[in-house]
């Protein structure tokens, strides 16, 4: 099998890769004291909260014709315990589950570390391709000269 050589496409891979890296990261040592969730379309919601990435949706009849006029909030986190940051989740509720077509929220949870370990994919690559300098075969190359 061969190596890969360190392109020049696969430098700009790495490097972006490594600074969403590092925002993410940052981000997400922040999501431990404060939570954060954008909004889009109508009831849906992603953000961080716990160190982990939360997609959440509500819908039911209530909510029929009701716009959500926010678009970010964020807040003091109460307490985390460490073994929620970890872990992977999903829920969801009923807020009236004797009525037909009540409201109804459910959610999922992913742990951040497995995002960022996706991010770090292109940088050891990037390190253990050779460079585009190196020489195509060292054995030949470096043979001693008679």
């Amino acid at each position: 099998m061969r190596r890969p050589t360190r392109t020049r496409r696969l430098s700009i891979a790495a490097i972006i890769s490594s600074l969403a890296f590092a925002v993410i990261a940052g981000a997400g040592v922040r999501s431990v004291w404060i939570w954060d969730h954008w909004y889009f379309k109508t009831w849906k919601t992603i953000g961080l909260s716990e160190g982990r990435v939360v997609y959440r949706q509500m819908w039911g009849s209530e909510l029929a014709g009701i716009t959500d006029p926010r678009f970010h909030e964020s807040g003091h986190t109460e307490r985390v315990d460490l073994p929620t940051v970890f872990k992977f989740s999903a829920s969801s509720f009923d807020f009236d589950p004797s009525r037909p077509g009540g409201l109804r929220d459910s959610g999922v949870w992913i742990p951040l570390w497995f995002p960022l370990l996706l991010l770090l994919i292109e940088p050891v690559r990037w390190l253990i391709a050779r460079p585009a300098s190196a020489p195509a075969f060292p054995v030949v190359t470096d043979a001693p000269q008679a």
